[in-house]
């Protein structure tokens, strides 16, 4: 069963997005997945990149 965070960001997997942690760093790029945890997986400019769930303050879709 899908918990009720994960498909609230299912939406945007896939898609162009403004990760920022709660240090204030800010990492951009596709989203290529998310999990219960919001652990989060992005391709950026520099490559693949793992955020762990609980240094995310927010995530964003661009435009």
């Amino acid at each position: 069963m899908v918990d009720k965070i994960n498909r609230q960001f299912l939406k945007f997997k896939g898609k162009r997005v403004l990760v920022t942690l709660k240090n204030d760093n800010e990492h951009e790029g596709r989203l290529i997945s998310i999990d219960n945890y919001l652990n989060a997986v992005l391709e950026t400019e520099s490559g693949i990149r793992f955020i762990k769930g609980t240094k995310i303050a927010f995530i964003s879709l661009l435009g």
